[in-house]
Formats: structure tokens, sequence, C-alpha cells
């Protein structure tokens, strides 16, 4: 559990001011641009993505993480068996 949990510390809009509080409500998650993410990129940036299958650099660096481990088990699997 957290410390904070039982604390009456306001944290983010809850310790802003009313008038601030009124001004992001009305905003009602309005951004100063029309798109967001891979809308907003350009051409050569939106042909990448789609070659890469839309994953995220993140998730290309699980994958490879997984291709590793699975070569490496297999390459352990094989010394076993040769040791045997």
């Amino acid at each position: 559990m957290s410390d904070h949990q039982g604390s009456s510390k306001k944290r983010g809009l809850a310790s802003a001011s009313s008038e601030t509080r009124e001004r992001v409500a009305k905003a009602g998650g309005e951004a100063p641009h029309q798109k967001r993410g891979l809308q907003a990129a350009d051409n050569d940036t939106r042909r990448s993505v789609a070659r890469k299958g839309g994953l995220a650099r993140g998730e290309q660096r699980r994958r490879a993480k997984q291709v590793r481990e699975s070569a490496d088990e297999e390459e352990a699997s094989a010394e076993a068996i040769r040791s045997m």
C-alpha cells in the first residue's frame, strides 16, 4: 500500500485552484493539433512503421529479446544433449 493513500494531500488537478479546474473542464480534452500519433507523421515515417508491422520500439526490443532468449535456450539444450 502507498503511504499517500491515507494522506490528505491533494495531487494533480485536485490541488489546482477552482479557476484552473474550471478552465481545464471547459477545454475538455481539446488539443492545439488536429492529428495525433501516426496521422501526424510524415510519409517516410508512416512507411517505416508499416514495414515494421506497426510495432513500437519497446515492442521491437521485447520481441528481439525473446528471440535471443529462445536461441540461448536451444543452444543450452543442445549442449546438454551433447554432454550426455
